[in-house]
């Protein structure tokens, strides 16, 4: 059996999560789900939006399909071990199914398909499958339909994923799980009390820290000395994190060095925050979060929620963002944020100013991050944040900011 991960017409409205990145490579609950599926020892063939295509190449083998019995998986479901086990069981039965939600397809199995994917895209691919014949499942399984929701079932899944990470590492006490060359100060503090901790190769964690599982901290990261890191946080490889983090994902070459709380929140790859900077996860009202998503107030189910920072954003000192606010890719935030902010921008509300962050000063100072973590800038890269930058203008335009060109 051979597995199709595909992003359907909705994957890319996962801003500014998604602009980035294939669904398939959002990082929660300790992995994520091309990952949690190659674990499983399946060859994976996936479909993804064309401008993602070069960058994905790179980081994620795209087999040949060379089977006719194919398990078809959305990319926007999150990479719960133990649902995938519950489907791949399934599929020794050798009958097709098809499980849905919200009329998006998030599984699909036929033991026998004959299918050319060069003929096929994200747009007529549902279609198609919906023409063959099988039974339907009545399960209702999880999927990412807002960005809000990785937070939401990065929550619900964690401590489940990881009992089965930690068997990829050693345990050198109770609940605490280590790879290779990981360094921990003997004043460290580790609370496993509600969940396991795992810490991967080659990271450093620093005196007087406290970690509180179930948490997963990736590859060559580096744990500032006095930090706090509780419950739910997934952080990624090459991230240098400081002060006090909870129930938030850090995705790849992030950096939270420096005191100031960042809770309940996504924070994209390549992102700096600065010192002091704090993210709230709670209104004064203790009621439900709502979020503003497309241009429509959207009822997120949560108390706790902080924010959603798209790739290579950057906040300056003493920044304070509002709770449940969406930050686009590129921009560069100073003072109070209290509202959404689009991509591509240098926001200064509170000091009266925002102006558009060319796309030329993104790439230089991408050149200039890459340059300090070794990583080689490629037309790739670049060409990514051009089709990006092209993509959100509508942002800037509907933000209904004055923006100074």
């Amino acid at each position: 059996m051979q597995v199709i991960i595909f992003e359907d017409h909705l994957a890319g409205e996962l801003r500014p999560v998604t602009l980035t990145r294939s669904a398939f490579g959002i990082s929660l609950c300790g992995t994520n789900l091309y990952e949690l599926v190659r674990r499983k020892g399946l060859k994976i063939s996936y479909i993804v939006r064309e401008y993602l295509k070069d960058m994905c190449s790179q980081d994620f083998l795209n087999f040949p399909l060379e089977d006719e019995s194919l398990l078809f998986i959305n990319a926007c479901f999150p990479p719960v071990s133990s649902i995938l086990d519950k489907i791949l069981k399934l599929t020794e039965e050798k009958k097709p199914f098809v499980a849905q939600r919200d009329s998006r397809i998030i599984f699909a199995f036929f033991p026998t398909l004959k299918i050319d994917l060069k003929k096929l895209d994200r747009k007529s691919l549902t279609s198609f499958l919906l023409e063959q014949d099988y039974s339907f499942l009545e399960e209702k399984f999880p999927l990412i339909n807002y960005p809000f929701e990785i937070i939401k079932y990065n929550q619900i899944y964690f401590q489940e994923n990881l009992e089965e990470l930690k068997k990829d590492f050693k345990e050198i006490s109770e609940g605490v799980f280590v790879g290779k060359n990981v360094e921990i100060h003997p004043t460290v503090c580790m609370d496993t009390e509600d969940g396991y901790i795992i810490v991967d190769d080659n990271t450093k964690i620093g005196p007087f820290a406290y970690l509180k599982g179930p948490i997963y901290i990736g590859k060559n990261c580096k744990i500032i000395e006095r930090t706090s890191i509780k419950e739910a946080c997934h952080i990624s490889h090459h991230c240098k994190v400081g002060g006090e983090v909870e129930c938030s994902i850090i995705e790849p070459y992030s950096n939270k060095q420096h005191h100031g709380f960042l809770g309940h929140s996504w924070v994209g790859s390549w992102v700096n925050m600065g010192a002091g900077t704090s993210i709230s996860n709670l209104k004064n009202t203790y009621g439900e979060v709502a979020v503003i998503y497309q241009d429509k107030k959207i009822p997120t189910g949560m108390q706790f929620l902080g924010c959603i920072i798209g790739d290579y954003s950057k906040t300056a000192i003493n920044t304070s963002i509002f709770t449940g606010k969406i930050i686009g890719v590129a921009s560069y935030l100073y003072g109070f944020i209290t509202t959404n902010v689009p991509s591509f921008c240098n926001y200064a509300r509170s000091f009266g100013q925002i102006t558009e962050h060319h796309l030329s000063s993104v790439v230089k100072t991408q050149k200039r991050m890459f340059e300090r973590r070794n990583v080689t800038q490629t037309q790739i890269h670049i060409k990514l944040l051009e089709d990006v930058y092209n993509l959100t203008k509508d942002e800037r335009i509907m933000s209904g900011e004055s923006l100074s060109l």
